[in-house]
């Protein structure tokens, strides 16, 4: 009965879900209505426009991600590890395999569901806005659909944007498990991912964005920089270094900072055993 109640429930997150990303992109087509351009590629703007950091991004869409992203995979292995039902299965298929099959599900999920998402919006604007049109352009447009272009021609854009942004969700979202393995109320997990998320955007401003160290540093850790590559500059200046450069960053220190909470879980349980 448990299981069809969550299985029930998971259906029900996902379809609101993806009705918040429907209206999401409908509010951006209303917005962008009535806008052309010459170059033929608005529906390129307004792709990049409606992700994170975008003139038409939702901080609301942004903090749903952040829940949903980081637990689509990861909640069930929480799940057993906090019952005290199942308490034996990690020890009876051991905790390396356990992790392993974790963090493969929790990366997994959440750069699927990352995947699909940007394929939905691109479904929507396409039938609803305007037929994508690709196209290489020149830095000055390019800048004025985003902040920090990684590459010139349209599609290729898109499509490096699409999986860098899967990646970046993916190893958030390992990271959110790494952290839920050190937490004992399986209530207390979905609030992680937003709560982090949060943290890790409104923590730069704790400086002074006008200096160029403390800008560079905060946006080689600054969470955009790993799930929306290339959308998301401090104070409207050029991003202080090349935003392929800030993900790959990123990407290490999230992972490093896993790699120690769940080498630090690991070892006390063999310990207790």
């Amino acid at each position: 009965m448990k299981l069809k109640n969550t299985k029930k429930i998971i259906v029900f997150i996902l379809m609101l879900y993806f009705v918040l990303i429907t209206v999401h992109v409908f509010l951006g087509i209303h917005s962008a209505s009535g806008i052309l351009s010459a170059k033929g590629n608005i529906s390129v703007g307004l792709f990049f426009a409606l992700q994170s950091g975008g003139g038409n991004s939702n901080m609301l869409v942004d903090i749903f991600q952040m829940f949903l992203l980081t637990i689509i995979g990861s909640a069930f292995f929480i799940y057993l590890k906090n019952n005290n039902i199942f308490s034996n299965v990690q020890q009876r298929i051991g905790y390396t395999i356990f992790l392993k099959q974790g963090l493969k599900d929790t990366f997994g999920a959440a750069a699927a569901l990352s995947i699909v998402t940007n394929l939905y919006e691109m479904f929507l604007i396409n039938w609803f806005y305007f037929p994508f049109v690709y196209k290489t352009n020149d830095q000055v447009y390019l800048h004025a659909i985003r902040p920090a272009n990684i590459l010139t021609n349209d599609l290729s854009e898109i499509v490096l944007f699409i999986l860098l942004s899967a990646i970046g969700w993916g190893i958030f979202a390992i990271l959110v498990f790494s952290l839920g393995l050190h937490i004992r109320k399986n209530a207390f997990y979905p609030i992680i991912g937003p709560l982090l998320g949060l943290i890790l955007i409104l923590l730069p401003t704790l400086g002074n964005m006008n200096n160029l160290i403390w800008r560079t540093f905060s946006y080689t850790w600054f969470l955009f920089s790993l799930v929306a590559p290339g959308q998301y500059t401090f104070v409207s200046q050029t991003p202080p270094i090349k935003s392929i450069f800030a993900f790959i960053i990123a990407a290490f220190i999230y992972l490093m900072i896993a790699a120690v909470l769940i080498s630090v879980w690991y070892k006390q349980k063999v310990e207790r055993e």
